[in-house]
């Protein structure tokens, strides 16, 4: 078995470690979760552990980033040193994905969480998460997590923090002294702790950036909701799902899943505000998402559909009102996504709305940002690599509730509680 001797392996390829990052060398874990500004130093850190892991013998190390792109940022490091001091050591491959063998039966490959079906099925010794808080938790506990079982594999976590979503919470478990997260250990550092920032950068970033954008991306600081387009989201998320009343009518919002994305229908009870009905699915031939939309709109007592008619959405619409179904169908612009947006952000801050403390809603939520376009206008959205599906379907569903529900009384009017026909 080969073991690699790290004070020989820095002086070959050149790595003197900035201080932060030698700490974190000498203090690792199984799991550890780096939260650090912009040009800290993350990528090739983690480069480092790659190439060392790489030449040790038989071992799989995987970087998983939320696009291909991203993940050539620690795999550009590792090839370059390969070139300049290993050049006929190793093999590197770059299609259909970057892929580097070593001589000792070790294999590194760059992946993508666009393409789940590639996440499956290996057994790794390293796993490094390049841009994690951009990801959604159902990656790490579905896809990546069992990849680190049977070797007892150990994961990287890096990331300049979005908001305080799941990447959050993983980084308060590395900073628990209980004793169900020993394995788990969290570091924090702004872009400053490297000395390699330039100071003149630091400063010219806080002044001309937005104090919470300067925070979350130079100092690295994991923002609350009042940074967030969503604010009150915990407060919001005391709803139950329910089946349908008597006596109560509905609205539903469907966002129409495209390539990788997912469908979700949302349905509210007019007569409190509360979300009573999720279902999120991928991947089903369009016959089978129709049936699907059709039956939760009728068992809820024909709910009025508001959809995402962008695209194929405008004949998807056509084809529900064919079936019966009241069809409002939403074109997504820059202005009218905003307007949608805006009246979700105040039902929420409002606490006009209730929903089930659902992860990936909330996670979805607390994600949701938005970028500045050149023309000064804002674009909403998901992170790179994140979804915002069920955000969007909310959103439609909000769109047709008026500013206060109906309450009991007037719901009977419209659905009488006892028939006698």
């Amino acid at each position: 078995m080969k073991i690699v001797n790290d004070k020989k392996l820095m002086e070959r390829i050149s790595f003197t470690p900035h201080p932060a990052q030698q700490y974190i060398l000498d203090n690792m874990r199984r799991f550890t979760i780096i939260s650090a500004g912009r040009r800290f130093g993350k990528s090739q850190l983690c480069a480092f552990l790659a190439l060392r892991e790489l030449m040790a013998s038989n071992r799989n190390i995987w970087i998983v980033s939320p696009t291909y792109d991203l993940s050539q940022k620690v795999f550009n490091y590792i090839s370059r040193w390969i070139g300049q001091y290993f050049p006929k050591t190793f093999r590197i491959q770059s299609a259909p994905h970057s892929i580097v063998r070593s001589p000792t039966g070790s294999l590194l490959e760059a992946k993508s969480t666009e393409n789940k079906e590639g996440l499956m099925g290996e057994e790794l010794d390293l796993l490094i998460d390049d841009e994690a808080s951009a990801q959604s938790k159902d990656i790490w506990e579905t896809y990546l997590y069992p990849t680190l079982a049977n070797r007892k594999g150990k994961a990287m976590f890096i990331s300049t923090p979005k908001g305080q979503n799941w990447f959050y919470r993983l980084y308060q478990q590395g900073t628990s002294k209980e004793e169900k997260n020993k394995d788990y250990t969290s570091f924090l550092y702004s872009s400053k702790d490297s000395p390699h920032f330039p100071i003149s950068e630091w400063e010219n970033a806080k002044r001309t950036l937005p104090k919470d954008i300067f925070d979350q991306e130079y100092r690295a600081i994991f923002l609350s909701d009042a940074a967030s387009v969503f604010r009150n989201v915990n407060e919001c998320a005391g709803g139950v799902l329910k089946e349908p009343e008597i006596g109560h009518l509905y609205v539903m919002g469907v966002d129409l899943g495209k390539f990788q994305d997912f469908t979700v229908i949302t349905i509210i009870d007019l007569t409190d505000h509360n979300i009573v009905y999720l279902d999120r699915f991928q991947t089903i031939p369009y016959p089978l998402q129709k049936r699907r939309i059709v039956a939760a709109a009728r068992k809820y007592h024909d709910a009025i559909v508001t959809l995402d008619a962008t695209g194929q959405g405008i004949p998807i619409a056509d084809d529900l009102e064919a079936d019966g179904l009241t069809v409002n169908d939403y074109q997504y612009t820059n202005k009218s996504k905003s307007e949608l947006i805006s009246k979700l952000s105040i039902y929420i801050e409002q606490n006009r709305i209730t929903y089930p403390p659902d992860e990936i809603l909330i996670d979805e939520l607390r994600s949701f940002g938005y970028t500045k376009t050149k023309a000064g206008r804002f674009q909403y959205g998901a992170p790179e690599g994140q979804h915002d599906d069920m955000v969007n379907s909310l959103a439609l569903a909000v769109w047709e509730l008026s500013e206060h529900p109906l309450g009991e009384s007037v719901g009977e009017i419209f659905l009488p509680a006892v028939t006698d026909y």
